[in-house]
């Protein structure tokens, strides 16, 4: 049992289903920065569900290596797709993926950010397949600038 004071949250309850759908990686440093960006930029509602994993979107390229992973992510997205109504999903990547550089499959002499925007790209076709009529689409944000700044980009 807890010590710990329950918690009331300030935010109103919306009982409406999230109008889009994010998929993105769960690296806390660009986590700000991607939620900021798809409200602000994008427009989502900010109560769009989100997905994160590590390394985001990679396991829906894995199918033909990974189809366990593969599977695991798709039966997860199918779900949110259909019981919320979703019609737009954002996919988002970003530089400096330790996911990407510690449990890469593949060649070990890769260009990681082209991998990853394979990766986006294949993602996309199969969101795609699994949801016809489903708006899709794709970002990969960098580091540009001194101080760093995050900067994405329509893929």
């Amino acid at each position: 049992m807890t010590s710990q004071a329950p918690y009331e949250s300030p935010h109103p309850w919306v009982p409406h289903s999230p109008p889009a759908l994010v998929v993105m990686c769960t690296d806390g440093r660009f986590r700000p920065h991607v939620e900021e960006f798809v409200t602000r930029h994008l427009g989502v509602d900010a109560h769009a569900d989100l997905v994160a994993v590590p390394g985001g979107v990679e396991p829906l390229a894995l199918l033909d290596l990974v189809p366990k992973d593969f599977n695991f992510l798709k039966r997860r997205l199918q779900a949110l797709i259909e019981a919320h109504g979703t019609r737009r999903v954002v996919l988002v990547g970003h530089q400096d993926c330790a996911w990407y550089k510690v449990r890469k499959i593949g060649p070990f002499r890769i260009d990681l950010t082209e991998q990853q925007m394979r990766d986006l790209r294949k993602a996309a076709g199969r969101l795609r397949e699994i949801a016809p009529g489903v708006q899709v689409e794709i970002w990969f944000a960098r580091l540009v600038g001194e101080p760093p700044k995050v900067l994405f980009e329509p893929i």
